[in-house]
């Protein structure tokens, strides 16, 4: 009974931390007082080890947490944001908490990749209800007002939720090649991997996943199967570049505009502002500013104005907005995160989580991934795992002299997986 309510409440947590993929059937307030609820109780059980866990991946989350956290007064203390409108703008941010939490509940990492699957079938089930039923909005919102519109040559829908989507995609190749069970479900996640970022006419995502699922395909077979991959790849893009589809000619479009705009593109400018005229006062350039409430207060009226009248939008920034919002030490959390996503090993069944790292680390110069809601969750779940196995990576010395590493499954009692670096 205890391990069924352990499940529910780390199913119930991810739910409302996407919103249900922003769902309009259910209310806004709903969604968010339980979502801070959650939020609010997950710190309260967790609060021992997020104070007292060492080692592994726990002192990265903690940097990005107490960042986090410590931006709510700088929003009052800078620009006069009321502490409680702060609060809880600033709540759907603290998933990272989530980490703690399943340190403290010692989730298993086998039910927690099916948590991942589960939520990224249900991702791919709900975006092609979505396609199907648009132009009418019933997950997400649109930029142009109360319907879907044509974007880059197509109704354009980028569906919320996507970093679960994104995990589970980069788990499915991963479990292809190193042959786990499941293999049919495995290749249909990972060819959806690869075709929804086409269909949502996002550059970072498409991009994003193809350089990844083609890395990994390189480094884990041998030279003959590199070439012939490399060699696919190459005549699968100019094939797709010839064939008139509408979202391929969009996404070619797009990049051919913005390369021409160069230094007057507007992400640049927004960089450039976000960056160095954004905060008023020195203490918000060291600590960050904040969160808004958008349209509301100075604060919020101020952000609203920015993108509006000049067309400058936070998450449209990736890193910068994290720098803008929380300041430096949020900064070095994120650099960190990526410093030991490079350095620390892993067992071969286990490389998607580099590489999920490593798509934020691609997309953090123009877009969110890095600090919103749709792919916090998703973060803390891998950061979580790879923090079990690290803390669970033992030297072994063999016999012929040298010292190896291998991973101690906590799930099982027989498992054991030799952990190594990237070729």
């Amino acid at each position: 009974m205890q391990k069924f309510l352990v499940i529910l409440f780390v199913l119930t947590a991810t739910a409302f931390s996407l919103k249900f993929f922003d769902a309009k059937l259910l209310p806004d307030k709903f969604l968010n007082y339980v979502n801070y609820a959650l939020i609010g109780g997950s710190f309260l059980i967790s609060f021992p080890q997020l104070i007292g866990v060492k080692g592994g991946f726990s002192p990265v989350v903690r940097l990005i947490i107490g960042a986090i956290v410590f931006s709510i007064p700088m929003a009052y203390l800078v620009w006069g944001q009321g502490l409680s409108t702060s609060i809880f703008e600033t709540l759907p941010y603290l998933s990272w908490i989530y980490f703690f939490l399943l340190i403290r509940l010692n989730f298993p990492i086998a039910t927690l990749e099916k948590v991942i699957v589960g939520f990224s079938l249900a991702y791919l089930v709900l975006y092609f209800l979505q396609v199907a039923l648009a132009p009418t909005i019933y997950f997400g919102r649109s930029l142009w007002g109360d319907t879907f519109s044509m974007d880059r040559g197509v109704i354009r829908i980028v569906f919320p939720g996507a970093g679960i989507f994104i995990l589970g995609a980069l788990m499915a190749i991963n479990k292809l090649t190193s042959r786990a069970p499941g293999r049919l479900l495995w290749i249909v996640l990972a060819v959806m991997g690869l075709l929804v970022p086409v269909m949502q006419v996002t550059r970072q995502f498409v991009l994003g996943m193809v350089l990844l699922f083609v890395y990994h395909l390189l480094r884990t077979q041998n030279i003959l199967l590199r070439v012939a991959t490399l060699g696919a790849a190459g005549l699968l893009i100019i094939s797709l570049l010839n064939a008139n589809i509408t979202q391929i000619d969009g996404l070619v479009e797009a990049g051919q505009r913005d390369t021409k705009l160069g230094e007057n593109y507007i992400r640049v400018k927004a960089g450039e502002y976000f960056l160095t005229d954004f905060s008023p006062e020195w203490p918000a350039r060291i600590f960050g500013n904040g969160v808004s409430r958008w349209g509301e207060g100075y604060y919020g009226g101020f952000v609203e104005s920015l993108g509006i009248h000049r067309g400058f939008f936070l998450s449209d920034v990736g890193i910068i907005a994290v720098y803008a919002n929380f300041g430096l030490l949020a900064l070095l959390g994120f650099a960190l995160m990526w410093y030991r996503s490079f350095t620390v090993p892993l067992p071969s069944e286990y490389q998607y989580l580099k590489y999920y790292l490593w798509y934020l680390l691609f997309t953090s110069v123009t877009w969110f991934s890095v600090y919103h809601h749709h792919y916090v969750i998703a973060t803390a779940f891998a950061l979580y795992i790879y923090h079990r196995i690290q803390v669970g990576t033992i030297v072994v010395e063999e016999d012929d002299g040298n010292t190896r590493k291998y991973y101690l499954s906590e799930d099982t009692d027989s498992t054991i997986s030799p952990v190594y670096h990237q070729p």
